[in-house]
């Protein structure tokens, strides 16, 4: 890799993070019973990602377009360090997800704070992410969900297609058991 291109990255690395502390620090999370705003969601899917979120082809995505119940949203950056350390563990929540039939209830998305779709692709591929993940390079999308430190997790109800927060929590999860089993307990499928 040329000298130049690695401190470019690198000086973007550092000015992302900065920004996303900056954002940290005004931080304003949505909090359980808000309603959540009705984002566009963008970036690359799969065909099986499409059909996993029951969205219709041809239509621009929105997130109360997806067809469960309830969604799982990670609000993530490829930059943040501690949301590369997590995206194992969301890999195995998703499988586990799928595994237990929960699928039909809960969708798993991310959404790239401050990430580009190059970004996004590229964290996707590192970490051999399967579940659908959307693009946010302005921070439009962040600051309408609250400005939040990454990681941060909103599992949202799509009850009457009017998207309203259930749960919200910054950080990484305690454990992939301890987050399904929240999530089991807060849809009602225990």
């Amino acid at each position: 890799m040329h000298r130049s291109l690695f401190y470019g990255r690198t000086l973007c690395a550092a000015l992302l993070a900065a920004l996303l502390l900056t954002a940290a620090a005004q931080a304003h999370p949505l909090k359980s019973g808000d309603s959540f705003p009705d984002i566009p969601l963008t970036g690359t899917l799969t065909p099986q990602q499409q059909q996993e979120l029951g969205l219709k082809s041809g239509q621009a995505p929105v997130l109360s377009g997806i067809g469960t119940p309830f969604v799982l949203m990670e609000i993530f950056s490829m930059y943040c360090p501690f949301c590369q350390a997590e995206a194992e563990n969301m890999n195995r929540l998703h499988t586990a997800i799928r595994q237990e039939g929960l699928d039909g209830t809960i969708a798993v998305i991310g959404l790239g704070a401050g990430n580009s779709q190059f970004e996004v692709d590229f964290f996707r591929t590192k970490y051999s992410v399967p579940f659908a993940l959307f693009t946010d390079p302005e921070l439009e999308l962040h600051k309408q969900t609250g400005e939040t430190a990454t990681p941060h997790f909103y599992l949202i109800s799509l009850k009457d297609r009017k998207p309203r927060v259930i749960y919200s929590h910054t950080g990484r999860m305690q454990s992939v058991d301890d987050m399904l089993q929240t999530l089991r307990s807060l849809t009602g499928r225990e």
